[in-house]
């Protein structure tokens, strides 16, 4: 203070002056002064902005009072100014992940509290009923044999389904619900549950799968289905010890169905429990090898396995794929999970033959060319191209959360940051569970603080090829 106040009559230059604030705040962070630290950073940065000492003790400060937003662009703009290698050498990177960990978990807190049920894209609803048996809810009945109103629109609920008009379906189930079924009621509570979790209305998709768990008159696979998926309720709301309890008790029901086992060998996946994963997914293929959901995780789980625990896998990883694509010709994700680990192997020309075949399957699909995109960034460093495949499939699909977020980060690489929000505030609104909310949500505050910083700081934005081998690249899932 003496210093400052003496530079007012001597020949005192605004960096010295802001060397002094800094060593302030040093001295108010060892007294636990959280406020006079963000102060005096302040007064320092106001007189030398790219002060990397300052920039970092107000970060940290900032942190400390979960003014993340704030924090977050500190962090940006350290990285900015020093460079990639320095930073993650600094440990600017680690921390800066850090802060964002903890402003997504809030923000997505915040955003399933207030935000309003809707239906995802149509390739996700497929996706959710592509996991099922639908033979569970089948019925031989016909309008004509029955005699309630409502019971009498289940067989036709059913075939919308099968033929893949899901809305049209829930439209039904609705209706039917309205009319006080007697016979279904247990498969229409349970069918509407699976149509609430998918468009997160987590808190009716539980009532319903409760009625049906406790309504004694429900069949007894019924009750499996309404366990496995309110267990899936459970695991997006991140209440994992009530998501285990119902896969362990939709097995105990009946160990000789596939369906508990998918599903709880996809919660171990979750929680990168490889070798137990890879236990239940077998036991779901002995009970029903015609059912391709199955074969897919387990070649992902062992995939995953090669990468991190045994390398020599990999040879049966591929034996097990060239098996999927003759066994199940017809499901485009065999070929579509080909091409990733082909692309995560780098062998991006065969990659490409399986995401077009993929796409030649099921066109309606646009998650393969949000991968046949993916694949020109990593292969060729083609964005153009990239960008001109991704617009193209979200024109066709507008609700496709994969081709959002790749779409998003072209944006990003081109420094169109406006695009780049808007395309992850639309992701936001799509996320199935607050963990995938969480994450968008850092990478929304991610790219506003680099556009903030840049312009503010006079610096570039850091580009992906710049930290390239930092970190392991994962195969999509």
């Amino acid at each position: 203070r003496v210093a400052i106040t003496a530079g007012k009559s001597l020949p005192f230059s605004p960096i010295e002056k802001s060397h002094c604030y800094q060593n302030m705040a040093a001295v108010s962070e060892r007294q636990g002064n959280i406020a006079d630290v963000v102060e005096y950073c302040n007064k320092a940065l106001l007189l030398n902005k790219k002060y990397i000492k300052a920039l970092h003790r107000r970060a940290n400060a900032y942190q400390k009072q979960e003014e993340y937003t704030k924090s977050i662009k500190d962090w940006t703009a350290l990285c900015l100014i020093e460079g990639p290698e320095r930073s993650y050498k600094a440990g600017y990177m680690e921390a800066s992940d850090g802060v964002l960990k903890a402003y997504g978990q809030k923000k997505a807190k915040e955003i399933f509290a207030t935000r309003a049920p809707q239906f995802p894209s149509l390739t996700v609803v497929r996706t959710a009923f592509d996991s099922i048996h639908m033979r569970d809810f089948a019925t031989d009945e016909t309008e004509e044999s029955l005699a309630n109103d409502a019971d009498k629109m289940y067989p036709r609920i059913i075939s919308l389904i099968s033929s893949n008009d899901f809305f049209g379906a829930y439209d039904a189930i609705v209706e039917a619900l309205k009319l006080s079924p007697k016979k279904f009621k247990p498969q229409l509570d349970c069918l509407d549950g699976i149509f609430s979790w998918i468009k997160t209305d987590y808190g009716h998709a539980i009532k319903c799968f409760d009625a049906v768990v406790t309504n004694s008159s429900s069949y007894l696979r019924i009750k499996i289905q309404a366990l496995i998926h309110r267990g899936e309720v459970y695991q997006a709301m991140g209440r994992r010890e009530k998501a285990f309890m119902d896969y362990n008790s939709a097995v105990g029901l009946d160990e000789d169905h596939p369906d508990p086992y998918l599903h709880r060998a996809q919660f171990f996946l979750s929680c990168e429990k490889l070798p137990e994963a890879v236990a239940d997914l077998n036991i779901a293929i002995k009970l029903d090898e015609d059912f391709a959901s199955p074969w897919q995780q387990l070649v992902y789980a062992k995939y995953q396995m090669s990468r991190v625990l045994n390398p020599a896998l990999l040879h049966e990883v591929y034996t097990m794929l060239d098996d999927m694509l003759v066994r199940f010709p017809k499901v485009a994700d065999v070929c579509a999970l080909y091409g990733q680990v082909l692309q995560d192997q780098k062998e991006f020309v065969r990659a490409e033959e399986f995401f077009k075949r993929a796409s030649n399957v099921a066109p309606s699909n646009v998650t393969y060319k949000g991968h046949l995109a993916t694949l020109k960034m990593m292969a060729e460093n083609n964005y153009d191209g990239a960008l001109e495949l991704l617009e193209e499939a979200n024109q066709q699909d507008p609700k496709c959360d994969f081709v959002l977020e790749t779409l998003g980060m072209i944006y990003i690489q081109k420094q169109k940051y406006k695009e780049a929000l808007d395309c992850f505030e639309k992701v936001l609104q799509l996320t199935k569970s607050e963990a995938e909310a969480a994450h968008y949500s850092a990478l929304a505050i991610g790219i506003k603080s680099q556009w903030e910083v840049c312009d503010e700081y006079d610096v570039k934005p850091i580009n992906l090829s710049d930290v390239q081998g930092m970190g392991n690249m994962m195969i999509p899932q």
